[in-house]
């Protein structure tokens, strides 16, 4: 089985008011194992979306949460939790999603990095050099797919090897997530596409191994999370 928790945190509380990334990191460790950051017991999936009233935090594990701290607060914070059974899927049902990911791909020296040549591998936001990689493959960048058509394709790919396959799919604009552990470090900077469109699943085994692992990089900071409901 796995849980799902959505948890609502008033900005009118001064510990959400300002709640920045890796706060939201720090703070769901904790309900489960985890203390100041510290390895929790299991991985766990979240997305974190922020409304003018309160942030809503929507995260998924296999292992029971301990939101007892969350419930102490006394703010106004709000802890809902419930079970669902990831292998409980038909296979050929459809079903609407909704995923936070940040495509992206591993190149060889690639000369977006600015570093031509040099031989080391870079991660490479999916859709994002549209017009060098169509140089460098000697088409036209009118021939060449478009950024929506790659991050498609893209997310196919995942989905081919997840259990399932797009039947319809809306691309967001890209997002940048900039996570500071603290003042006196360099920011990490992660490139996020929200999609949302409907899927069919091909494989119930392996869509079930999909929602348990999540989808794409930066599953520790609210990215990954593959979130169905019926269509």
């Amino acid at each position: 089985m796995l849980h799902l928790s959505l948890l609502t945190l008033p900005r009118s509380s001064p510990r959400w008011r300002f709640l920045q990334p890796y706060q939201v990191h720090q703070a769901l460790w904790k309900g489960f194992g985890g203390k100041d950051g510290n390895a929790a017991t299991e991985r766990f999936l979240y997305r974190h979306n922020e409304g003018d009233k309160a942030h809503s935090v929507l995260v998924q594990s296999s292992m029971a949460p301990d939101w007892s701290y969350l419930n102490a607060l006394d703010d106004g914070t709000t802890v809902q939790v419930r079970q669902f059974d990831p292998t409980g899927f038909t296979e050929g049902s459809h079903w609407r999603f909704l995923l936070r990911a940040n495509p992206a791909v591993l190149r060889q020296g690639d000369p977006t990095s600015g570093r031509q040549g040099d031989g080391k591998p870079r991660l490479i936001p999916v859709g994002s050099d549209r017009r060098r990689m169509a140089e460098r493959l000697g088409v036209e960048l009118d021939q060449f797919p478009t950024r929506e058509e790659q991050l498609i394709q893209w997310l196919r790919r995942k989905g081919g090897a997840g259990g399932f396959d797009l039947v319809d799919c809306i691309v967001g604009p890209n997002r940048d997530l900039v996570i500071r552990r603290n003042p006196r470090e360099s920011p990490i900077t992660l490139t996020t596409v929200e999609f949302d469109g409907i899927l069919y699943i091909s494989d119930t085994d392996r869509f079930a191994t999909t929602l348990r692992g999540g989808i794409g990089r930066g599953k520790g900071f609210g990215l990954g999370l593959l979130s169905v409901m019926r269509a």
